[in-house]
């Protein structure tokens, strides 16, 4: 098929632990091509590790449509299902926008900065919103 791009090279994410967290990192573009990538990586590593929880840094993000923000909907009832925080870290404008208009926004932790995130979903904090 030509002129269609693959969609790994569409959305890069890293996966590494902090302790007993996942930190994921995803840049690029979180469309309909590439959304159930990042559901099925971040997913099928934290059902490797289910008591530990997600920190998941967006700063790279350079573009985010409905299914991109479904697969956050379901992390974040993966999160929900396995009492384990999910913490979100250095939103882009577009994509807080996106999550605030679709009144999604409240359901999710949100911190500036995936240091705060890694403080936010350490060991005796709950999951909830931010």
């Amino acid at each position: 098929m030509t002129g269609q791009r693959d969609p790994a090279r569409r959305l890069t994410i890293s996966i590494g632990l902090h302790g007993s967290l996942l930190v994921a990192h995803a840049s690029g573009d979180l469309d309909y091509r590439c959304a159930d990538l990042l559901h099925r990586q971040i997913g099928d590593a934290w059902q490797d590790a289910p008591t530990a929880g997600v920190v998941l840094d967006l700063g790279g993000l350079t573009f985010c449509d409905s299914m991109g923000v479904g697969a956050l909907v379901l992390l974040l009832h993966q999160s929900r299902a396995q009492h384990s925080p999910l913490v979100l870290s250095s939103l882009p404008a577009r994509v807080e926008r996106i999550l605030a208009i679709t009144g999604l926004r409240g359901f999710f932790h949100v911190e500036p900065s995936v240091e705060a995130a890694i403080q936010a979903a350490g060991p005796g904090h709950v999951t909830g919103t931010g």
